[in-house]
């Protein structure tokens, strides 16, 4: 998210989306500033805590329930995940597939991000795909240790758009690279 798929709107606006539907007003800005003050993998607790934020206590579960029927849809409401888009080019991704084995680490749940991959025909372009079910959120070494061991490999670069995913591989002992997502500027 950020690094392969534009979520900014889709995710970004599932948290925006959701706290309005608790009284909450958040802007991009709340959820960056939310997002690289670390500890932020997990899109329904950055929600629950710019909610929390803002005066409004809600259990996980209630933020979460909310959360999905905005990202899938419900009912005759379109799902926001129609408006993801893949940043740059399959083919490129497939060409240095070709060379190296890669792995997806998300904090997305396994159904989002292997939906997203088939959607996008990139699947098949991931040796492992770890998920938030898998691991420890980010900042969390354990997810990037995961791929390593799943990839069979004791060496690897990652990379990642927010502050956990650098925190996560220089603790796994990988070489992390900073991407900016699209919308941001720094």
């Amino acid at each position: 998210d950020g690094v392969l798929v534009d979520v900014s709107a889709s995710y970004r606006a599932a948290i925006s989306e959701t706290a309005a539907s608790f009284g909450v007003q958040v802007t991009n800005d709340d959820i960056e500033r939310c997002k690289q003050a670390g500890q932020a993998n997990n899109d329904w607790i950055v929600t629950q805590r710019l909610l929390k934020d803002a005066g409004v206590e809600r259990d996980l579960e209630t933020v979460t329930e909310r959360f999905e029927s905005l990202y899938w849809g419900d009912g005759d409401t379109p799902g926001l995940y129609r408006s993801e888009s893949f940043i740059g080019d399959p083919e490129r991704l497939r060409a240095l597939v070709a060379r190296y084995p890669i792995a997806a680490v998300t904090g997305r749940p396994k159904r989002d991000a292997l939906h997203v991959l088939e959607r996008f025909g990139v699947l098949n372009c991931f040796s492992a795909v770890i998920t938030m079910e898998d691991a420890p959120a980010k900042p969390s070494p354990r997810p990037v240790e995961l791929a390593l061991e799943r990839l069979g490999v004791n060496r690897a670069w990652m990379l990642g758009d927010t502050r956990d995913d650098i925190d996560a591989a220089r603790a796994a002992g990988v070489l992390p690279f900073g991407t900016i997502s699209p919308g941001k500027t720094s």
